[in-house]
């Protein structure tokens, strides 16, 4: 059995470890509707609100908003796992080239898992199709968590100077220290707490936790990292629990969601103080994710799964045998993508 600590670590002290505590979801705002259909069951709607952050509004395109810059791009329902794999080889996304660095990720951001992709008799292709599918969601998430650390770091650096900041500006700042469960001038658990992953552990636990996206979680509650909720919220109850289970599995309307999900867990939860901790050493000597060292991160993830050590094992062999370091230096490219109507035509 695994658990997954799922919420925000309460108050101020780093050292503080207490269970988990299930954080909020956050659903779409109900006036957002399907916006276009193409060819071929591909269906495309706008883009969810880009989380919790008051700098990132919910509009699709790019908007700047508070000094964050909204990343444009579509967003798609794949009416099939084959479909959507001829697709991204169609429009020049290749894995290969990704690796290679020559070739940036389009920012085509896939709403759920193809519902047949357990009926893909190929390994390769079903591999693909789900790594395809993760990576620019994983790039966005980073990209967003990127330009709020830039920022979190330029206000530090000008109040270090003496100088002071507008209002508009030390409103952001405290607010940024609300959300992540700190005190004003906690500045150095603020910027550990606002850090990218490296796509290549994003990937890895996707996968264990999903089963490359078969799992009754990922297809039905878009819920790849199996993190925890209150009985009484909404979400999916583990069929092996019964309707009388202590937690639910977290679902969301778009995968993106539940990615950012997972990402604001790892940064700011209690049982994930070591992770942090070993990720900002590493920062002396890196700033990005290139030279975060997944596998030594890793090691800091024993406490997501009652597997422990054995948990840690097998999120490195995922990242070893799927060459998923690779795709660590992995960026979104930064032209908006054609027309919808053109995906999946």
């Amino acid at each position: 059995m695994t658990r997954h600590p799922a919420g925000r670590a309460r108050g101020a002290d780093e050292r503080h470890r207490g269970g988990p505590k299930p954080a909020r979801d956050r659903r779409w705002a109900a006036s957002l509707a399907l916006c276009a259909a193409v060819a071929v069951g591909v269906m495309v709607r706008p883009l969810p609100p880009a989380g919790e952050d008051p700098g990132i509004g919910a509009v699709a395109g790019t908007l700047a908003v508070a000094g964050v810059a909204k990343p444009a791009g579509v967003s798609v329902v794949p009416g099939n796992a084959g479909k959507l794999y001829a697709d991204f080889r169609r429009i020049g996304y290749r894995l290969e080239d990704v690796r290679r660095g020559s070739g940036r990720v389009p920012r085509v951001f896939v709403a759920a898992i193809p519902h047949d992709i357990r009926d893909v008799a190929s390994v390769t292709v079903r591999k693909a199709v789900f790594i395809k599918s993760m990576l620019p969601l994983i790039l966005r998430v980073n990209e967003e968590l990127r330009q709020r650390r830039d920022r979190i770091k330029a206000l530090l650096a000008r109040t270090a100077e003496g100088r002071r900041l507008d209002p508009g500006d030390g409103a952001w700042l405290d607010a940024q220290y609300r959300r992540h469960g700190l005190e004003p001038g906690q500045a150095e658990l603020l910027l550990r707490r606002v850090d990218v992953i490296p796509p290549s552990l994003v990937l890895a636990q996707a996968v264990e936790e999903s089963g490359w996206g078969t799992s009754r979680f990922a297809l039905e509650g878009r819920a790849l990292f199996g993190q925890r909720t209150f009985p009484s919220a909404p979400g999916l109850v583990p069929a092996a629990k019964g309707p009388e289970a202590g937690f639910r599995i977290k679902a969301f309307d778009h995968l993106l969601e539940g990615v950012r999900s997972y990402a604001r867990n790892l940064n700011t939860h209690a049982a994930y103080l070591e992770f942090r901790k070993l990720r900002a050493r590493m920062r002396a000597g890196s700033d990005g994710p290139g030279g975060l060292d997944p596998l030594r991160l890793a090691e800091a993830l024993e406490d997501y799964s009652e597997r422990r050590g054995q948990y840690v094992e097998t999120l490195k062999a995922i990242i070893r045998v799927n060459g998923l370091r690779e795709l660590d230096g992995a960026r979104l490219k930064e032209a908006p993508q054609a027309p919808l109507a053109e995906f999946g035509a």
